[in-house]
């Protein structure tokens, strides 16, 4: 992957979004993300759902993308998820996030360094809403 090169990837299995993020991300970027993640929030049939979000490979992203952010999050706040893990190495990075998407102060959210680990996570919250 070169510097700079963005590519996203949102997939579903047993309610568990998990959207992988990797290169500098623009806006575009976000808006390609939340219509993957909308349909698979309606994929849920009205259930609970949790997200995994892999920021491992996450350079960083434009002030535009994180506005488009906050938007996704905003409405993930009006559906039924769960929980939301987050697998991130760069406190940084992290800082920025939680000061650009203030949206996610309302999540139940958890960070991690292993995505094994925040997949642990998450199943456990979906059993416990059973």
């Amino acid at each position: 992957m070169a510097i700079g090169q963005a590519y996203n990837e949102v997939s579903i299995q047993d309610n568990i979004i998990s959207i992988t993020l990797k290169g500098s991300l623009n806006e575009s970027d976000y808006k390609n993300i939340a219509q993957k993640v909308k349909q698979f929030v309606a994929q849920c049939n009205e259930e609970g759902f949790c997200i995994l979000v892999n920021d491992l490979q996450l350079i960083g992203s434009t002030l535009d993308a994180y506005k488009e952010l906050e938007e996704l999050n905003q409405w993930l706040n009006t559906q039924k998820m769960i929980a939301k893990a987050i697998v991130i190495e760069r406190d940084t990075l992290l800082d920025t996030i939680q000061t650009l998407v203030p949206a996610i102060k309302d999540q139940k959210i958890k960070t991690f360094d292993a995505i094994e680990d925040a997949m642990l996570w998450l199943k456990s919250q979906l059993k416990n809403q059973v």
